[in-house]
Formats: C-alpha cells, structure tokens, sequence
C-alpha cells in the first residue's frame, strides 16, 4: 500500500469515528487486506462505494496491475469516492460508475476474481447472480454488515453456504462479513 493510501485512510478513519459514517474501518479492514494478500485479484468489483474508503483499501492492496470498478447510485457519493481514490494515488487503479447496481452490473465486462458487496442489503443475493457467471474459480466474494442486518442478507447467506462456495462467517462483535470463494 503507498504513503498517500495509508494517509487518506487514516485521515478518513478519524472522519468516521468522529461523524459516525459506516464504512469497512480498521477492524475489517485487517481482514480485507490478509485475503486479499492471501487471493492477489486483479480484477475486482464494489457494489456500494460511499466515499470511497473500501476503494482506497482494496485497489492499494491489490497486486500489480490490480483495477477494481466501483458501483454506486448516488452520483454526489460516487464524485465523492472517485476524487478520494485520485487523492489516494489510485488514479488509474478505480473507476467509479454511477448508476442502480442491479442495472449496471450486467453490462460490466471481462473476468472477475474479487467483489465487495456494500449495498442496499435485501439485493445481495441479486448482485451476487449479476455477478456469477462472470466469477473465475477461486474469486474472492466479500459481504459486509451480514451480522447487523442478517435477516435482510438471509437469502444470500443461505446461497452462499449451500452451493458453489466455501463461506466462512467473521464476527467482529458489533457486526459481521462473510468471506466466500467460488468454487466455479
């Protein structure tokens, strides 16, 4: 991860603590960084960016010639993340499209082996299905907040664990992710 990464995410760490904004923070963010050490994509995908802070995490530690494609609906937010990932030195590593998920997903191209999901929680399982015939085997797939909101995320865990995945719960206490990888 470079110097201006490391910088803008502390820099944003104290933002969200002190105006209470939800993001992956430091905790998670450990996590994300050892799978991703651990799976080295090169070609990710985010559905739900915020300001950019799990962009900022992911595309700094993803491997050489990493670039990871961002998926927000709200174009001030979407603004908001594509500047902070810039200013992070990851011009050429993120790109931001606005727009309804569910609606763009199906038009990204190429191989993917590496997503977060962020999102509006009843639609995860329906972004994963946008996303799966896409998925290489072994992707790395990462849903955030499954523990806070797990009855809206139920369909997708249920997906998750019983299928073409090995999933594995993280409990941080005040929320959880699951982890999963495809097994194609």
């Amino acid at each position: 991860m470079t110097k201006r990464a490391q910088k803008m995410l502390r820099l944003m760490d104290r933002a969200v603590t002190e105006w209470q904004i939800p993001v992956i923070g430091k905790e998670k963010g450990r996590v994300i960084r050892r799978l991703l050490a651990r799976h080295k994509p090169t070609r990710g995908i985010e559905v739900g960016s915020l300001f950019g802070y799990s962009a900022i995490l992911i595309a700094a530690n993803m491997g050489r010639g990493g670039h990871l494609t961002c998926v927000e609906q709200n174009p001030f937010l979407a603004s908001l993340a594509q500047s902070n990932a810039h200013h992070a030195g990851l011009k050429g590593r993120v790109k931001v499209v606005v727009g309804d998920a569910l609606r763009v997903l199906p038009f990204l191209r190429g191989p993917v082996d590496f997503v977060l999901i962020d999102a509006k929680k009843e639609d995860y399982l329906d972004y994963l299905k946008a996303l799966e015939p896409r998925l290489v085997k072994n992707a790395l797939v990462i849903a955030d907040n499954t523990g806070v909101y797990r009855r809206e995320v139920m369909p997708y865990l249920t997906h998750v664990r019983n299928g073409a995945y090995a999933s594995r719960e993280f409990d941080f206490g005040f929320d959880c992710m699951e982890v999963s990888t495809y097994r194609g």
